[in-house]
């Protein structure tokens, strides 16, 4: 990015730097619903304004996802019975074009704009659930017998809306992210035969039903990977001052 902003600048090329804190749910075999349940994320962001269309900016957001079949209205996740918490740790970069021109150093230009955004990432997720008031990560004890990954790829994409002052600039944001994992919620194929279970932990989490028999039962659904969102608000200060002659 520095390497970019010293060999290509425009007259409205600047640097922001903002804190970002909102809400941010995942979407998978547990959760289906929008905006539910809500949990906490916030983090830091870097953004470089080639022009008043264009921009590059880097994130990094620590945040909260979880989910509870019991709050379910499906019969079969209530019988599935099972809940996971989840802190996830992302490291993206991302394009973003806006809609309307927009500087931090054009007076002229338009007070606040819609915009889309689309990137690469790299997330850290750990899967826990609950035994005996103690929480467990389940990818250790593979509970469906599968040693899946903890660190992921994802692609963010979204829309926002920006606005600005003489200075500071706000975005309010909406962020999707496409990843290549089934196991953010640790759900995704069937219930382990628990005659092979190699530990206590692993056959009591993994099986959250009523029923003492459900191996090889089908418990997720494979062929749907994982999404996660990210959707609150950012404040920005310009780090660029304002030059006579751009």
């Amino acid at each position: 990015m520095l390497t970019l902003s010293g060999l290509t600048q425009t007259p409205y090329s600047s640097w922001e730097l903002g804190i970002y804190a909102g809400e941010s749910y995942y979407l998978g075999e547990i959760n289906q619903t929008h905006f539910q349940p809500i949990n906490f994320s916030f983090g830091p962001r870097l953004r470089y304004n080639y022009d008043q269309r264009i921009s590059l900016k880097g994130l990094l957001t620590i945040g909260e996802i979880s989910g509870d079949d019991a709050s379910s209205n499906n019969s079969f996740k209530r019988d599935r019975n099972f809940a996971f918490t989840s802190q996830l740790i992302e490291g993206a970069l991302v394009g973003e074009f806006n809609f309307y021109p927009y500087s931090v150093l054009d007076g002229k230009s338009r007070l606040s704009t819609p915009f889309i955004f689309v990137g690469m990432g790299y997330t850290k997720h750990n899967p826990k659930a609950i035994l005996n008031g103690i929480l467990l990560s389940t990818q250790s004890l593979q509970t469906e017998g599968i040693a899946y990954k903890k660190n992921i790829l994802s692609v963010p994409m979204g829309i926002g809306y920006k606005m600005r002052t003489n200075r500071f600039g706000f975005e309010l944001s909406w962020g999707i992210r496409k990843t290549n994992s089934d196991y953010l919620d640790d759900v995704s194929t069937n219930f382990i035969d628990f005659s092979n279970s190699n530990s206590t932990g692993q056959s009591s989490i993994a099986n959250t039903t009523q029923y003492d028999n459900v191996a090889n039962v089908k418990r997720g659904d494979r062929y749907n990977k994982d999404w996660y969102v990210f959707t609150g608000l950012t404040i920005f200060v310009n780090l660029t001052p304002e030059e006579v002659c751009r």
